[in-house]
This record gives structure tokens, sequence and C-alpha cells, in this order.
């Protein structure tokens, strides 16, 4: 009997087939990340007990994507800040609406669709100095976020937290700083920051929108025009210099994590393509 995992990882399978061929006709660039890039590399698929697909996109493919809401396939749809108020993130998900969940990874579980993640790739300064003080801008607005959405935000699942993060963490259970952000006027002065440079005028790129913040910052060749490397049943697009880009993000990406830090979603399926669950 399949998991509830595998359950969502062949309906991502799908999402992602229908995506790749949205952009491919439309000749907007795309590339595998995160954890589902490592997946590629070490598994020829999905880690075993991941359960959702990274994608990035350079700002300009990003946000012609955004703008074709009204041509994606039946049965899709976008979730952003513009779609979805509650949604306080800069980055987009691609939602496949005959799908309903439940996703119990923070403090608060949240109800939704089956989706994959897609993240704009922005440019940096190409001065090192100035470079810095642009993440640490970035990064400062992204913190002040998740103090305001910290039950929302804020995966209680992680293994290996440092204490002080722990302590801080504790902390703002008591100490409501979030009450005090404007977290639309944030979220609006980040997107502002991270669109400050051009991607493909950069030597430098990256979003920080992901899970290792200021390490996702590489040098552009490393995406180049992609490399075509198989993912389960199907090719997928990977950034050029793959191994260099996992090496800089995860250090030995091919060993295999502790046991207990072999963690996903913890999702409740309701509906499924068509198909109720009790």
């Amino acid at each position: 009997m399949e998991s509830n995992i595998r359950k969502v990882q062949l309906v991502q399978l799908q999402i992602l087939q229908d995506f790749m061929d949205f952009c491919d006709e439309r000749g907007l660039r795309y590339f595998m990340a995160g954890g589902a890039l490592i997946g590629v590399l070490r598994h020829k698929g999905f880690i075993p007990w991941d359960d959702d697909i990274d994608l990035s996109m350079p700002r300009k493919d990003y946000d012609k994507f955004i703008s074709l809401q009204n041509e994606y396939p039946k049965g899709y749809s976008l979730t952003n800040h513009d779609t979805d108020a509650s949604w306080q993130f800069n980055f987009a998900q691609f939602v496949d609406e005959t799908s309903d969940i439940i996703v119990r990874l923070n403090e608060e579980p949240r109800s939704c669709k089956i989706w994959i993640d897609i993240f704009p790739e922005d440019g940096l300064p190409n001065n090192k100095i100035h470079r810095w003080f642009h993440v640490k801008r970035i990064m400062l607005y992204r913190y002040w976020i998740q103090v305001a959405n910290l039950r929302t935000q804020v995966d209680t699942h992680k293994v290996g937290r440092p204490w002080y993060e722990k302590a801080v963490i504790k902390a703002l259970h008591y100490i409501p700083l979030g009450g005090f952000v404007n977290v639309d006027r944030t979220l609006k002065r980040m997107e502002q920051s991270l669109r400050k440079y051009d991607y493909d005028e950069s030597a430098f790129v990256g979003s920080m929108l992901g899970k290792y913040r200021e390490k996702e910052v590489v040098p552009r060749e490393w995406w180049g025009d992609g490399a075509m490397l198989d993912f389960e049943t199907v090719k997928v697009r990977c950034p050029q210099e793959y191994d260099q880009l996992l090496t800089h993000i995860y250090g030995d990406y091919m060993k295999m994590p502790p046991e207990d830090k072999r963690v996903g979603h913890d999702i409740e399926i309701l509906k499924l393509r068509g198909v109720e669950y009790v």
C-alpha cells in the first residue's frame, strides 16, 4: 500500500510535467532546485521522505509565468501574496486545484492543495561589500515577516536547531513583537530590494527565500543554460554546474543524512485527484 508521501509525490510529478510543458511552450527558463535537485542526483527521483518540489526561475521568466495565470492548464492555479493575502511570502506555488490536504509542519496546521514551489532568482551587486549589505537587508525583512508569522512560518519539525534560535522562538511566544510588524509593507520593501539588480546582468544571483538563505547566493554561471537529467520518469532541467551549486549549499549532498533528519511534512490527504479520503 502506498504511503501518503508517495501518493503526494506522484501528484507532484504530474504537476511538474504540466508546469514544464507550459513553460517550454512559452520559452520560459526554470531549474530544479533545493531538495528536489538533490533527489535528481542522489536518487534519480524524489528523496524518499521528501514531499515537495522546488523550482527556480530567473526573475523575468518568473514574472512572465505569474502574468499568464489565465492560460494555465485546467485544474491549476497560482498562490502568491496577490492571489491570497494570507500567503505572506515573496515566492509562489503552482497548485493542483483537484486536491485537498492538511499540512502539519508549523504550529498551526495549514489546509491547502498539493503544490510545487516556484522561487524567483534575482541578481545581486557585483561588489562583495555591497552584496553583503544587500543580502543582510533582505534577510532583515525576512526575519521580521517570520516574527509576525511565528506560528505559521517557523518549522517546528526542524532537527538540530541551535539553542539560541530555540530561545528566541520561545521568547517570541511571550513577547508579541509580531504585532508591531506591518507585513504587507515589509513584503513590499523586501520585494523591491530583491528586484533591484537584473539577473542577466549580474555575476551573482540568488533568492534568499529558501531554507538556506544567504548560502543560496551563487555565481550566475552555475545556473547557466541548464543540464537535462533524469527525475523519476521525466527529464528535468537542472543548473549547469549542479555539483558546484549543491556542494556550496549542502556540502556532501550525496551522503544520506542521519535517520532523525529524514523528515518531511506531516500530510493528511482529504482529496486526491477525485478520490475522497476519510
